[in-house]
């Protein structure tokens, strides 16, 4: 049997095992050896060469951005960025950039009795869902994760919980990989009837993504909430004016976006202890896969019915125009410019609308305010009582 150099080149930059290459190609262990040696491919050859200094740097920068994050997570967040670092190195670098979190965490460490959850193959089944933490600021979380590999197909932050958003993102999931009433018809009308192409149920049972929420609000949402929350409650944010939301989703939707995509990168290349510490990525990649034959599609209710969260569009007095809207503050900024360019936006348009804006003294405070409303993701302490505060 003939094995492509570029198969073999695959699984190894994937970090799959010789066994699992052999079994996944269809021939003998011996073979995949022999052709590894053959093309001259050796694992060695593929590691980062980086000092411990960088490696700490590194390290430093991640647990600075994502302080809930453990070992695992650490190190999908740096195989994401295309560095491949052995394992003992990046646990050493921890220790010594945080010992007295890895300690915390060896003490909470407890593995959780599940009940089984068996799913055929990859892309046989797919689970979707949308989550509300933000929904006070009028901002949606959607998520799709496959059931067999736990690979996050999309988190998409929007706006709006219309069902052509989700839609949207889960055709775009569908371009790379392989509930709500749109999907539904689509993969109905797409793959024909009485195919189960698609299941619909309460929240509480859709197993998957249920316990991916737990995680994108430890190491993602609960950042933003946090934040917002502060602003709100510095008289800085009036989730009912609808000026103040047009300007906090111009300023962060990006922010939010941006760590919503950094955390999909790490989650499909973190190892799983249920699956031999395999990664998504290499559980999806490295299995025959069916097509895309269910989708299950979350309702809130027992009657089928869709039980949506309604969202409310933004209402401006008056429509803005092409220059004026020219003249908004970029959001591509870092985090910690975020709240500057809101602050700027909610002045700008303001005054084009012709409302009160603040008085000069109120702006003065604004900038004395900016140190203490910690307008850096290093500064924000977020709600969830396992987040260790920073020093500063």
């Amino acid at each position: 049997m003939i094995v492509h150099p570029s198969i073999l080149e695959r699984h190894q930059s994937l970090d799959v095992t010789a066994e699992e290459t052999a079994r996944c190609i269809g021939v003998s262990l011996r073979t995949v050896r022999r052709k590894f040696a053959h093309h001259g491919l050796r694992k060695r050859d593929l590691y980062t060469s980086i000092t411990n200094e960088e490696l700490d740097r590194v390290l430093a920068e991640l647990h600075h951005r994502y302080p809930n994050a453990g070992y695992k997570m650490i190190l999908g967040h740096i195989r994401s960025r295309q560095l491949r670092i052995q394992k003992h190195r990046v646990l050493a670098s921890l220790r010594r950039v945080d010992p007295e979190g890895m300690e915390l965490r060896r003490l909470r460490l407890r593995t959780s009795r599940r009940r089984r959850y068996s799913v055929p193959a990859p892309n046989y089944l797919w689970h979707i869902d949308g989550n509300h933490k933000l929904i006070r600021w009028r901002i949606v979380i959607h998520g799709g994760i496959d059931g067999y590999s736990r690979l996050v197909v999309y988190l998409k932050a929007a706006t709006n919980n219309k069902a052509q958003t989700m839609l949207q993102s889960f055709l775009s999931a569908v371009d790379l990989y392989g509930g709500n009433i749109m999907v539904a018809r689509f993969m109905t009308r797409t793959r024909g009837i009485n195919r189960h192409s698609h299941i619909t149920g309460r929240s509480v049972h859709n197993q998957r993504i249920e316990r991916l929420w737990r995680d994108v609000f430890d190491q993602v949402t609960d950042l933003f909430y946090t934040t917002f929350r502060r602003l709100e409650d510095e008289g800085w944010l009036n989730p009912d004016q609808d000026v103040d939301l047009f300007a906090l989703h111009w300023s962060y939707m990006p922010q939010i976006q941006r760590h919503l995509q950094e955390f999909r990168s790490a989650w499909n290349c973190h190892s799983l202890r249920s699956e031999g510490n395999r990664t998504p990525l290499q559980l999806w990649s490295n299995r025959e896969r069916d097509d895309l034959n269910r989708v299950i599609l979350q309702w809130e209710d027992l009657q089928g019915q869709p039980a949506g969260v309604h969202v409310p569009e933004l209402d401006l007095p008056r429509g803005l125009t092409e220059e004026e809207l020219a003249t908004r503050s970029s959001p591509d900024v870092p985090l910690s410019d975020a709240l500057s360019v809101y602050m700027d936006t909610v002045l700008a348009v303001k005054q084009m609308l012709g409302e009160s804006v603040f008085s000069l003294k109120k702006v003065k405070i604004l900038q004395e305010c900016k140190l203490y409303m910690c307008i850096s993701d290093m500064h924000v302490v977020p709600l969830n009582r396992n987040y260790r505060h920073r020093n500063i």
